[in-house]
């Protein structure tokens, strides 16, 4: 196995800076297209921008495991241009409107081009107190890309409604830590396409179907025509969590930066939205056991809050997919800092790589006698 932690560093960072919100996810695609390919040949990207990239097993081809994070980020869409030159937006996926005022943000117009804008924020020297530390609803944000009228930002910006944008933050290494937007889930993309390099000369004992999903942070189901497809037999998501080492959610959960790769107990929504997932028993049982026997800095989660797209993976095909799920602790989620550590990330792909090779033909999961 290689730890070739540079090479997953320098990808981790240039995912992170490419602009690809949930639907428009075409430049991510493209980056990890070109760099699987480079690995194999055997890589396919549906008509909705999932990328299933297949490694088959030599002694038992048919049997497949389904490995997946997912490409697409959060962001914003123009809702309307003021005719001062102003523009409106909407959210495009859980984006903390608590950080958003004096925010700078990316569009791309419909040259392809960056936009640059600012979420404004009412003049500090002109607010009432009873204004002071209020969160301005998501109807009064309006964003200032430099534009006097309306036609300038449709003629000379060249940005019109439905114009999508992200966060503009530049990626980057602090100590042992790397910060940037977007780190859920392109960390995780990152993760997958070191660990194909690493696979591709070994035969495993079940066929590897690496996928990238796309729309998850929108409405989560992305991913369902390359499930579909594949028919996977067992299926292990990546995402993040929420890490609670920081003052303002001590005590919430032991999940913590540098503690190792989180092993999904629980997650659920629980807010309108009645889906969660609580892994298949032997298939989590079978990663504990390879975590515990290879000495791999692993900590656990129940995540009320958090939903991914195992919730509705399990039930796809005649039979249902059992799943398990991993986790990366990171803080300031759905923000332009999410911050993770870059030992935990290796640690994950350390577990699925030792997971992998520990499989065998006759493993079982599930709940099928």
């Amino acid at each position: 196995m290689h730890e070739n932690r540079d090479i997953l560093i320098k990808r981790v960072l240039e995912l992170s800076d490419i602009i690809g919100p949930s639907y428009r996810e075409d430049r991510v695609i493209e980056y990890l297209v070109k760099e699987f390919r480079k690995i194999t040949s055997n890589v396919e990207v549906d008509n909705i921008g999932n990328i299933n990239v297949i490694f088959k097993s030599e002694s038992n081809p048919d049997k497949f495991i389904t490995l997946f994070a997912h490409s697409d980020e959060i962001g914003f869409i123009i809702k309307k241009i003021e005719n001062n030159g102003f523009i409106r937006i909407e959210r495009i996926g859980g984006v903390n409107r608590n950080i958003l005022h004096g925010m700078t943000i990316q569009f791309i117009n419909e040259n392809g081009d960056i936009v640059l804008g600012v979420i404004g924020v009412k003049s500090h020297h002109f607010m009432k107190d009873s204004e002071k530390g209020i969160i301005s609803s998501q109807e009064e944000l309006y964003v200032d890309i430099g534009a006097f009228s309306k036609e300038e930002v449709c003629n000379k910006y060249n940005l019109r409604v439905g114009s999508v944008a992200v966060f503009y933050s530049k990626a980057r290494v602090n100590n042992e830590l790397i910060i940037g937007k977007a780190m859920d889930d392109r960390a995780n993309c990152a993760l997958l396409l070191c660990l194909a390099e690493e696979i591709k000369d070994i035969d495993i004992d079940f066929s590897v179907c690496i996928t990238i999903s796309v729309q998850e942070e929108f409405n989560i189901r992305g991913i369902l025509p390359a499930i579909e497809r594949i028919k996977p037999y067992i299926a292990i998501g990546l995402d993040i969590t929420p890490s609670c080492d920081t003052p303002d959610l001590d005590g919430f959960s032991d999940v913590a930066l540098n503690k190792g790769v989180g092993i999904t107990a629980m997650n659920f929504h629980g807010r309108g939205t009645l889906a969660g997932m609580i892994p298949d028993e032997k298939l989590l049982n079978h990663i504990i056991k390879v975590a515990k026997d290879n000495k791999i800095s692993h900590q656990y989660e129940v995540a009320l809050g958090v939903l991914t797209e195992t919730a509705f993976l399990e039930f796809l095909g005649n039979y249902g997919v059992p799943c398990a799920s991993l986790s990366i602790p990171t803080r300031y989620t759905h923000t332009n800092i999410e911050t993770m550590s870059i030992n935990d990330l290796i640690n994950a792909k350390k577990l699925l790589y030792l997971f992998l090779k520990d499989i065998k033909k006759n493993c079982k999961y599930g709940k099928s006698i």
